[in-house]
């Protein structure tokens, strides 16, 4: 393949469908840090290859291959190809993935993916085919059917269900993910959360990061870029959207956002089409 010429993303959301947001990028030599998304993750390559860092080990996908990644799942990202990597990806809501999960199988639970990554030529070309439908066409039963019929796959090939009453009883680690989650602005003190769950300091940083692939304090800050999406994605301004959650001002939240996300948040508002208030 050619190298590529520029780097790009390209989002657009349908939010017709769900909550849904699709991103259409090409990289060069762009890298992305650890970073995860409150979403779920599906993306097709199209061009070239790219490696990233999930679960633990070292992972690439290239032309017909899927990355499937659970939310809050950390990982990375990194060209593995000499020309770079370019791909189509969905990033569909909880609940979306989680009805379209109970239609399928009868019964309520928590879908989540086994593998991250599948090679699926014949799936990956769909997805390509499905993206480029939701991007061009404005026909409403035309774009759930598409819809419907390619995640179905992707849920009955690469998902499994676990029902609700399986779920554990929360950890120290989840208690203060929770903790973070619930006010991801508030100015939490690692010693107070550590003894919430009768740890010390270092022993919860050490699980904490072991579970999750990131400190509590990097986690936090992910934590603040995905909740910035949604303000963004609502129309609130991105002075004020870095206030409420905790970013020390505007700046502080464009270089957070373009590091996780390869965007500013002004591109962004003005991808998913939302006037700032």
């Amino acid at each position: 393949m050619p190298a590529l010429s520029a780097e790009r993303s390209e989002l657009f959301r349908a939010d017709d469908l769900g909550a849904l947001e699709c991103l259409d990028a090409q990289y060069a030599e762009r890298t992305f840090p650890p970073h995860f998304h409150e979403q779920f993750v599906v993306n097709t390559l199209t061009l070239g290859a790219q490696s990233y860092r999930h679960r633990g080990g070292l992972h690439r996908a290239g032309v017909g291959a899927l990355v499937l990644i659970n939310p809050g799942e950390v990982h990375t990202g990194e060209t593995a190809h000499k020309n770079g990597w370019a791909y189509r990806g969905f990033y569909p809501g909880v609940d979306m993935m989680g009805c379209l999960a109970a239609d399928l199988n009868g019964k309520a639970g928590l879908p989540y993916f086994r593998d991250t990554v599948v090679v699926d030529p014949g799936l990956a070309r769909r997805l390509d085919g499905l993206h480029l439908l939701l991007r061009d066409s404005r026909d409403a039963l035309r774009r759930e059917s598409a819809l419907a019929a390619v995640f179905s796959e992707v849920l009955v090939k690469y998902m499994r269900l676990r029902p609700h009453e399986q779920a554990a009883a929360p950890g120290a680690v989840e208690i203060v993910r929770q903790m973070l989650a619930d006010d991801p602005a508030a100015n939490h003190s690692l010693q107070q959360m550590a003894a919430a769950v009768g740890l010390s300091p270092w022993q919860l940083c050490r699980q904490f990061k072991r579970e999750t692939g990131l400190p509590p304090v990097a986690w936090r800050n992910q934590l603040r870029v995905a909740r910035a999406r949604k303000l963004l994605a609502a129309g609130m301004r991105p002075g004020a959207a870095a206030l409420e959650l905790g970013f020390a001002d505007q700046p502080h939240l464009t270089r957070a956002f373009q590091q996780a996300l390869g965007i500013t948040p002004a591109a962004y508002q003005r991808a998913v089409g939302a006037r700032a208030g």
